[in-house]
């Protein structure tokens, strides 16, 4: 088939390819949507009495203070060891998209680790805003309360408090880049176009196997004469009628 007549067919078949298209655009949608997470993530900083989060940390109280913040983060995390990725690797970069984390930051490297400071790093991600913003909210109460149960015989004035940075953390959501979107939709459209063509041009000649019906002679409720035979008379043709 030619290129013009693959297009008169598209043209003459356009409602299939408007369904092919259809189809095509609700999946791009479905797995853009699916293909990215909403997250949030924050740092929990445990600082001393008299201390700010923001100040820096005494070197001679650091020690008590990781020591302290190791035993959080194993039981918040129900003594299992958890994965420690860098500091700047998003959780949904790792490949959790539905999850979250609680871990003192790794300033090391992979068969070094190294903690400088007594921080906690909570992240979360989730496809659902609402739920990631109540899993980040639930898991910095928990941290609460564990820093607190573990003092509860301590004078509130010396004891190591904890200062949220920043106070309040945002949901955002991330997802393929745009470079990736494109060619993704460019792909996608391509073999949305071979598939039309070909669903159309089936369509086609299906159609133009479909039997017709036979046109009947004359009119409805005209009634033909009779054949006369040869040799037949006038008087037997009467008969006949």
């Amino acid at each position: 088939m030619t290129a013009a007549g693959l297009l008169r067919v598209l043209l003459r078949r356009w409602y299939v390819v408007v369904a092919v298209f259809a189809v095509l655009g609700v999946t791009f949608v479905t797995l853009d949507e699916a293909g990215g997470a909403y997250v949030s993530q924050t740092k929990v900083v445990f600082v001393v009495p008299d201390a700010a989060a923001v100040g820096v940390f005494d070197d001679r109280q650091r020690d008590t203070l990781l020591e302290f913040v190791g035993a959080i983060e194993q039981e918040i995390n129900d003594g299992k060891l958890p994965d420690r990725l860098s500091p700047d690797a998003p959780l949904f970069g790792a490949g959790v998209s539905e999850g979250y984390q609680v871990v003192i930051p790794n300033t090391g490297g992979q068969w070094e680790y190294s903690f400088p400071d007594p921080v906690l790093s909570v992240r979360v991600a989730g496809q659902d805003p609402d739920r990631v913003r109540e899993t980040l909210n639930t898991l910095l109460d928990r941290i609460d309360v564990l820093t607190a149960d573990r003092q509860s015989t301590l004078d509130p004035r010396d004891a190591i408090s904890t200062e949220r940075v920043p106070a309040e953390a945002t949901v955002s959501h991330v997802g393929g880049s745009r470079r990736t979107q494109a060619r993704a939709l460019l792909v996608l459209g391509l073999v949305g176009l071979g598939v039309a063509a070909t669903a159309a041009t089936l369509v086609d000649r299906l159609a133009g196997r479909t039997p017709r019906p036979r046109r009947q002679d004359g009119s409805a409720g005209q009634t033909l004469p009779p054949t006369i035979s040869p040799g037949t008379t006038a008087q037997q043709t009467e008969r006949v009628t």
